[in-house]
Protein backbone atom coordinates (compact mmCIF):
# COMPACT_ATOMS: atom_id res chain seq x y z
CA UNK A 1 0.00 0.00 0.00
CA UNK A 2 1.01 3.59 -0.65
CA UNK A 3 0.11 6.74 1.27
CA UNK A 4 -0.97 9.76 -0.74
CA UNK A 5 -2.17 13.29 -0.04
CA UNK A 6 -5.06 14.99 -1.77
CA UNK A 7 -4.22 18.55 -2.83
CA UNK A 8 -7.78 19.71 -2.10
CA UNK A 9 -6.54 20.66 1.37
CA UNK A 10 -4.76 23.56 -0.33
CA UNK A 11 -6.34 24.03 -3.76
CA UNK A 12 -9.27 23.03 -5.94
CA UNK A 13 -7.39 24.15 -9.07
CA UNK A 14 -3.99 22.40 -9.17
CA UNK A 15 -1.45 23.96 -11.53
CA UNK A 16 2.31 23.93 -12.04
CA UNK A 17 2.60 26.62 -9.33
CA UNK A 18 1.88 23.86 -6.80
CA UNK A 19 5.08 21.97 -7.62
CA UNK A 20 6.85 23.36 -4.51
CA UNK A 21 3.94 22.06 -2.42
CA UNK A 22 4.30 18.64 -4.03
CA UNK A 23 7.99 18.59 -3.11
CA UNK A 24 7.04 19.44 0.47
CA UNK A 25 4.50 16.61 0.54
CA UNK A 26 7.28 14.26 -0.51
CA UNK A 27 9.44 15.48 2.38
CA UNK A 28 6.60 14.79 4.82
CA UNK A 29 6.78 11.12 3.92
CA UNK A 30 4.07 10.61 1.33
CA UNK A 31 4.40 8.27 -1.63
CA UNK A 32 2.27 10.35 -3.95
CA UNK A 33 -0.40 12.95 -4.47
CA UNK A 34 -4.02 13.00 -5.50
CA UNK A 35 -5.50 15.85 -7.49
CA UNK A 36 -8.66 16.92 -9.28
CA UNK A 37 -8.33 16.28 -13.00
CA UNK A 38 -11.61 17.94 -13.99
CA UNK A 39 -10.44 21.40 -15.06
CA UNK A 40 -6.69 20.92 -15.27
CA UNK A 41 -4.91 22.31 -18.33
CA UNK A 42 -2.78 19.72 -20.11
CA UNK A 43 0.39 21.81 -19.76
CA UNK A 44 -0.05 21.82 -15.98
CA UNK A 45 -0.60 18.05 -16.03
CA UNK A 46 2.59 17.60 -18.07
CA UNK A 47 4.74 19.76 -15.81
CA UNK A 48 3.45 18.14 -12.62
CA UNK A 49 3.99 14.70 -14.19
CA UNK A 50 7.60 15.59 -14.99
CA UNK A 51 8.17 16.69 -11.40
CA UNK A 52 6.60 13.54 -9.99
CA UNK A 53 8.88 11.42 -12.12
CA UNK A 54 11.88 13.47 -11.06
CA UNK A 55 11.22 13.05 -7.33
CA UNK A 56 9.88 9.48 -7.60
CA UNK A 57 6.27 10.08 -6.53
CA UNK A 58 3.08 8.47 -7.76
CA UNK A 59 -0.33 9.97 -8.38
CA UNK A 60 -4.04 9.32 -8.35
CA UNK A 61 -6.74 11.39 -9.98
CA UNK A 62 -10.20 12.33 -8.80
CA UNK A 63 -13.21 13.52 -10.73
CA UNK A 64 -16.55 15.02 -9.69
CA UNK A 65 -19.13 15.60 -12.42
CA UNK A 66 -21.24 18.78 -12.25
CA UNK A 67 -24.81 17.67 -12.95
CA UNK A 68 -25.54 20.53 -15.35
CA UNK A 69 -22.59 19.49 -17.54
CA UNK A 70 -22.38 15.69 -17.33
CA UNK A 71 -24.49 13.14 -15.49
CA UNK A 72 -24.41 9.33 -15.94
CA UNK A 73 -27.97 8.92 -14.63
CA UNK A 74 -29.74 11.92 -16.14
CA UNK A 75 -32.91 11.27 -18.18
CA UNK A 76 -31.38 13.49 -20.89
CA UNK A 77 -29.18 11.32 -23.10
CA UNK A 78 -26.96 14.27 -24.02
CA UNK A 79 -25.87 14.57 -20.37
CA UNK A 80 -25.21 10.84 -20.10
CA UNK A 81 -23.16 11.00 -23.30
CA UNK A 82 -21.37 14.05 -21.92
CA UNK A 83 -20.41 12.02 -18.85
CA UNK A 84 -18.67 9.48 -21.07
CA UNK A 85 -16.75 12.22 -22.88
CA UNK A 86 -15.94 14.03 -19.62
CA UNK A 87 -14.48 10.96 -17.93
CA UNK A 88 -12.59 9.93 -21.08
CA UNK A 89 -10.87 13.31 -21.05
CA UNK A 90 -9.94 12.72 -17.41
CA UNK A 91 -8.56 9.28 -18.31
CA UNK A 92 -6.40 10.93 -20.98
CA UNK A 93 -5.06 13.37 -18.39
CA UNK A 94 -4.41 10.52 -15.94
CA UNK A 95 -2.26 8.81 -18.56
CA UNK A 96 -0.14 11.94 -18.93
CA UNK A 97 0.04 12.38 -15.16
CA UNK A 98 1.07 8.77 -14.64
CA UNK A 99 -1.94 8.05 -12.42
CA UNK A 100 -3.18 4.46 -12.36
CA UNK A 101 -6.56 5.23 -10.81
CA UNK A 102 -9.31 7.83 -11.15
CA UNK A 103 -11.64 7.93 -8.18
CA UNK A 104 -14.44 10.10 -6.89
CA UNK A 105 -18.25 10.40 -6.80
CA UNK A 106 -18.68 9.71 -10.49
CA UNK A 107 -21.85 7.61 -10.35
CA UNK A 108 -23.96 10.75 -10.57
CA UNK A 109 -23.62 14.38 -11.54
CA UNK A 110 -23.39 16.36 -8.31
CA UNK A 111 -25.82 19.07 -7.31
CA UNK A 112 -29.00 17.42 -8.60
CA UNK A 113 -31.65 15.81 -6.38
CA UNK A 114 -34.92 14.29 -7.53
CA UNK A 115 -36.65 14.20 -4.17
CA UNK A 116 -36.60 10.41 -4.03
CA UNK A 117 -34.16 7.52 -3.96
CA UNK A 118 -32.46 5.84 -6.92
CA UNK A 119 -34.61 4.09 -9.50
CA UNK A 120 -33.92 0.92 -11.47
CA UNK A 121 -33.73 2.98 -14.65
CA UNK A 122 -31.06 5.24 -13.14
CA UNK A 123 -29.04 2.20 -12.11
CA UNK A 124 -29.22 0.86 -15.65
CA UNK A 125 -28.16 4.20 -17.11
CA UNK A 126 -25.22 4.32 -14.69
CA UNK A 127 -24.15 0.78 -15.57
CA UNK A 128 -24.42 1.55 -19.30
CA UNK A 129 -22.23 4.61 -18.87
CA UNK A 130 -19.44 2.76 -17.10
CA UNK A 131 -19.72 -0.27 -19.36
CA UNK A 132 -18.65 2.15 -22.11
CA UNK A 133 -15.88 3.69 -20.03
CA UNK A 134 -14.28 0.65 -18.38
CA UNK A 135 -12.79 -0.80 -21.61
CA UNK A 136 -11.32 2.62 -22.47
CA UNK A 137 -9.85 2.80 -18.98
CA UNK A 138 -8.33 -0.66 -19.40
CA UNK A 139 -6.77 0.29 -22.73
CA UNK A 140 -5.02 3.10 -20.88
CA UNK A 141 -4.05 1.10 -17.78
CA UNK A 142 -6.33 3.16 -15.56
CA UNK A 143 -8.85 1.88 -13.02
CA UNK A 144 -12.08 3.79 -12.39
CA UNK A 145 -13.34 3.76 -8.79
CA UNK A 146 -16.73 5.24 -7.97
CA UNK A 147 -17.19 6.73 -4.51
CA UNK A 148 -20.29 6.32 -2.36
CA UNK A 149 -20.85 9.66 -0.62
CA UNK A 150 -23.28 10.81 2.01
CA UNK A 151 -26.96 11.56 1.54
CA UNK A 152 -26.44 15.31 1.86
CA UNK A 153 -24.29 15.38 -1.28
CA UNK A 154 -25.98 12.74 -3.46
CA UNK A 155 -29.10 10.59 -3.48
CA UNK A 156 -27.87 7.83 -5.77
CA UNK A 157 -25.03 5.84 -4.13
CA UNK A 158 -24.56 6.46 -0.40
CA UNK A 159 -23.29 3.08 0.82
CA UNK A 160 -20.75 0.49 -0.21
CA UNK A 161 -23.58 -2.00 -0.64
CA UNK A 162 -25.24 0.27 -3.22
CA UNK A 163 -21.88 0.64 -4.96
CA UNK A 164 -21.47 -3.14 -5.10
CA UNK A 165 -24.74 -3.38 -7.03
CA UNK A 166 -23.57 -0.94 -9.71
CA UNK A 167 -20.08 -2.44 -9.93
CA UNK A 168 -21.52 -5.92 -10.36
CA UNK A 169 -23.88 -4.69 -13.08
CA UNK A 170 -20.90 -3.29 -15.01
CA UNK A 171 -18.81 -6.39 -14.28
CA UNK A 172 -15.45 -5.13 -15.53
CA UNK A 173 -12.06 -5.44 -13.84
CA UNK A 174 -11.27 -1.76 -14.43
CA UNK A 175 -14.34 -0.47 -12.61
CA UNK A 176 -14.64 -0.72 -8.86
CA UNK A 177 -15.35 1.05 -5.61
CA UNK A 178 -13.71 4.03 -3.97
CA UNK A 179 -14.24 3.60 -0.20
CA UNK A 180 -14.09 6.66 2.03
CA UNK A 181 -14.01 6.60 5.83
CA UNK A 182 -15.75 9.99 6.24
CA UNK A 183 -18.77 8.96 4.20
CA UNK A 184 -18.73 5.49 5.73
CA UNK A 185 -18.88 7.05 9.19
CA UNK A 186 -22.09 8.80 8.14
CA UNK A 187 -23.79 6.06 6.15
CA UNK A 188 -22.58 2.59 7.18
CA UNK A 189 -23.81 0.61 10.18
CA UNK A 190 -20.58 -1.41 10.04
CA UNK A 191 -17.73 0.04 7.98
CA UNK A 192 -15.50 -3.00 8.36
CA UNK A 193 -18.33 -5.37 7.46
CA UNK A 194 -19.17 -3.32 4.37
CA UNK A 195 -15.56 -3.27 3.23
CA UNK A 196 -15.16 -7.00 3.80
CA UNK A 197 -18.27 -7.63 1.71
CA UNK A 198 -16.90 -5.46 -1.09
CA UNK A 199 -13.51 -7.19 -0.92
CA UNK A 200 -11.53 -6.96 -4.13
CA UNK A 201 -14.09 -4.57 -5.62
CA UNK A 202 -12.44 -1.81 -3.56
CA UNK A 203 -9.93 -0.16 -5.86
CA UNK A 204 -9.20 3.06 -3.95
CA UNK A 205 -9.42 4.28 -0.34
CA UNK A 206 -9.76 7.71 1.19
CA UNK A 207 -8.66 8.17 4.77
CA UNK A 208 -10.86 11.05 5.92
CA UNK A 209 -11.90 11.90 9.46
CA UNK A 210 -15.47 12.61 10.50
CA UNK A 211 -14.63 16.34 10.73
CA UNK A 212 -12.42 16.18 7.61
CA UNK A 213 -9.54 17.22 9.86
CA UNK A 214 -6.56 15.21 11.13
CA UNK A 215 -7.02 11.44 10.58
CA UNK A 216 -7.10 9.55 13.85
CA UNK A 217 -8.53 12.41 15.95
CA UNK A 218 -12.15 11.25 15.59
CA UNK A 219 -14.27 8.13 15.17
CA UNK A 220 -14.04 7.67 11.39
CA UNK A 221 -10.41 6.52 11.13
CA UNK A 222 -9.85 3.95 13.86
CA UNK A 223 -6.97 1.44 14.17
CA UNK A 224 -9.00 -1.75 13.58
CA UNK A 225 -9.98 -0.52 10.12
CA UNK A 226 -6.43 -1.00 8.88
CA UNK A 227 -6.59 -4.68 9.78
CA UNK A 228 -9.68 -5.03 7.59
CA UNK A 229 -7.86 -3.28 4.74
CA UNK A 230 -5.11 -5.88 4.98
CA UNK A 231 -7.59 -8.75 5.28
CA UNK A 232 -9.31 -7.91 1.98
CA UNK A 233 -5.95 -7.93 0.22
CA UNK A 234 -6.04 -4.27 -0.72
CA UNK A 235 -2.73 -2.99 -2.08
CA UNK A 236 -3.59 0.40 -3.58
CA UNK A 237 -3.55 3.98 -2.33
CA UNK A 238 -4.46 5.09 1.18
CA UNK A 239 -4.99 8.76 0.44
CA UNK A 240 -5.78 11.46 2.94
CA UNK A 241 -8.70 13.64 1.92
CA UNK A 242 -8.91 16.50 4.37
CA UNK A 243 -10.12 20.08 4.39
CA UNK A 244 -9.64 23.19 6.46
CA UNK A 245 -10.60 26.71 5.39
CA UNK A 246 -7.91 27.66 2.88
CA UNK A 247 -9.88 26.98 -0.31
CA UNK A 248 -12.73 29.53 -0.62
CA UNK A 249 -14.52 27.56 -3.32
CA UNK A 250 -14.94 24.57 -1.02
CA UNK A 251 -16.18 26.28 2.15
CA UNK A 252 -19.86 26.59 1.19
CA UNK A 253 -19.84 23.49 -1.00
CA UNK A 254 -18.59 21.22 1.82
CA UNK A 255 -19.96 23.25 4.76
CA UNK A 256 -16.56 23.96 6.26
CA UNK A 257 -17.82 26.51 8.77
CA UNK A 258 -14.90 26.24 11.19
CA UNK A 259 -11.21 25.30 11.05
CA UNK A 260 -10.31 21.69 11.90
CA UNK A 261 -6.63 22.27 12.67
CA UNK A 262 -4.41 25.21 13.48
CA UNK A 263 -2.95 25.05 9.97
CA UNK A 264 -3.30 22.98 6.82
CA UNK A 265 0.13 21.38 6.85
CA UNK A 266 -0.28 19.77 10.26
CA UNK A 267 -3.28 17.81 8.97
CA UNK A 268 -1.08 16.19 6.32
CA UNK A 269 1.95 15.68 8.57
CA UNK A 270 0.08 14.12 11.49
CA UNK A 271 -2.25 12.18 9.19
CA UNK A 272 0.66 10.54 7.41
CA UNK A 273 2.24 9.55 10.74
CA UNK A 274 -1.05 8.04 11.92
CA UNK A 275 -1.60 5.94 8.79
CA UNK A 276 1.95 4.60 8.75
CA UNK A 277 1.58 3.61 12.41
CA UNK A 278 -1.13 1.08 11.51
CA UNK A 279 -0.60 0.09 7.88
Amino acid sequence: MKVGMNLLLWTDMPTRKHIPLIRQIKEWGFDGIELSLDDMEIQDVEEIAAELKKIDMGAAGIVALPATVADPINPEKRLRDAAVDYIKRCIDKAVVLGANVIAGPMYQGLGRFTGKGPTRQEKEWCAETFAKLAPYAKENNVVLAGEPINRFETYFVNTVDQAIEIVDMVNHENFGIHADTHHGNLEELDIQGAWKKAGKRIKHIHISENTRGIPGTGPAVYPELFQTIREIGYDGWLNIEAFNQSVPGLIARLHLWRPFAENDDIIAIEGCKYIRKYM
